[in-house]
């Protein structure tokens, strides 16, 4: 299935705004950059990842979850310091969610992953994944989404 193809979902093209549109909030309030440029900046984006003629697809898009959930990372790193901040994370731990799901059998990664959620403890998982201690302000969030996908497995 190609990002195209899944972004003509609405719901996962609402997700998916609403985590960029929080990273743009992020930005905004550490960077000062301008809202209307960052808007403008995410509508490109958009349109370039709904273009039926590429053929990115989710399984090339989803690979090396373990990476890209790292404390330092696309998807924790901004949360974290969204959280940090106070400000919403919600659209972001829905990404962080299916990073969670991914479970690609030709990618390592997302096999390793998939291994340690069976077998090791949420609140460990989170700190082995996110690098994340319990003590920060995301912390709780990211442990619901691991119980969340646990319960799945």
């Amino acid at each position: 299935m190609t990002i195209a193809q899944t972004l003509a979902d609405p719901a996962i093209a609402g997700q998916v705004i609403a985590a960029l549109e929080e990273t743009s909030a992020l930005l905004t309030a550490k960077h000062e950059l301008p809202l209307d440029e960052l808007a403008d900046y995410r509508a490109t984006i958009l349109r370039r990842f709904q273009n039926p003629a590429l053929p990115d697809t989710v399984g090339r898009v989803g690979r090396q979850p373990l990476r890209k959930l790292s404390r330092h990372e696309r998807f924790i790193g901004p949360a974290a310091e969204a959280a940090e901040r106070g400000m919403s994370v919600s659209g972001l731990l829905a990404a962080v969610g299916a990073a969670l799901a991914f479970d690609d059998p030709e990618d390592p990664q997302s096999q390793e992953l998939q291994q340690l959620l069976r077998d090791t403890d949420a609140a460990a998982a989170v700190t082995r994944i996110t690098g994340l201690g319990p003590e920060h302000p995301l912390f709780v969030d990211v442990l619901e989404a691991v119980h969340a996908r646990q319960r799945q497995l």
